[in-house]
């Protein structure tokens, strides 16, 4: 069972006086990622949405914002004035005042609405729960879409997958039907070679026979055919898995191409060279779509 890392997800929950909106979306990434955007009255929160992320998703990069649509209770802020700060600048512009004198200065009271440190704004305890709440349902909701539209993409995936990881199998099928069918022949081709070569020259038969066995043996491509299937029959399970396995299929196809390199570099028969192209060509691919799952 695959699940893409490309997602997209939304959720809208409202209770009583409060209505928020979650927008999640997901990005390939080698490592799991997380974004978060949230309201300012949710401040110091964001532990409690990083762990509903990682319940849905431990692949990918997860953007994640929650957005308070309406609050029609009580005022979600306790707002004040920081007394010693204010006092402080008082005693500034006092003194800022005598030295100008009697060209006396003139501060509106909006010029102190704007120096942050003087106003002390502190959620409402109630309010920032109830919002925390909702919010945390509207999260939840939206990484659940988000889960599912991985699942479908991951479906679609997992058929091409399933579907060119067959091809592979039926190439390497066909390389090990010529390679066995080419092998009692090969003894007999290279000694033949090497006799019509050194026509008249006396050929020691025990050490020609030793050389014919060693350059076929470097020629023989059994185990890596056999390491091939073995790859195919773990990627075949992984795929069936419940558990991300998206690094897991990434690693075996870079020993599965690096089985199949050589294999090309040693076999001496040009159609298993050319069935290897094809192999080549049907791993890539699946490389490509398994940089999508998680």
């Amino acid at each position: 069972m695959l699940y893409s890392m490309t997602g997209y997800g939304q959720g809208v929950v409202s209770s009583d006086d409060v209505v928020v909106f979650a927008e999640a979306k997901s990005v390939n990434s080698r490592f799991f990622e997380a974004s978060l955007k949230l309201p300012t009255i949710l401040s110091g929160t964001d532990a409690q949405f990083l762990k509903i992320i990682k319940n849905y998703v431990s692949r990918g990069k997860v953007y994640l914002s929650v957005h308070l649509v309406k609050y029609s209770g009580s005022s979600l802020w306790n707002i004040s004035v920081d007394e010693q700060m204010l006092d402080a600048y008082a005693s500034l512009l006092e003194q800022i005042d005598s030295r100008l004198v009697p060209e006396h200065t003139c501060v509106s009271l909006d010029r102190f609405l704007t120096m942050s440190d003087l106003i002390v704004k502190v959620p409402e305890e109630e309010a920032q729960k109830r919002v925390f709440r909702v919010a945390l349902s509207a999260a939840d909701e939206a990484m659940k879409v988000l889960r599912k539209s991985r699942r479908d993409e991951g479906k679609l995936l997992q058929r091409d997958i399933q579907k060119r990881l067959l091809d592979a199998k039926l190439l390497v099928r066909k390389i090990k039907k010529l390679h066995d069918s080419y092998s009692p022949s090969r003894f007999k081709k290279l000694r033949e070679a090497i006799e019509t070569m050194a026509d008249d020259i006396e050929i020691d038969q025990i050490r020609l026979a030793q050389e014919i066995a060693y350059i076929a043996t470097k020629s023989d491509c059994t185990e890596e055919i056999i390491r091939l299937e073995t790859h195919f029959a773990r990627m075949d399970k992984a795929i069936k898995s419940r558990k991300p396995v998206g690094s897991m299929l990434n690693f075996t196809l870079q020993e599965c191409h690096r089985e199949t390199n050589t294999i090309a570099s040693k076999t001496d028969i040009p159609e298993v060279s050319s069935l290897v192209i094809d192999l080549k060509e049907q791993l890539e691919r699946i490389k490509e779509q398994v940089q999508n799952i998680e």
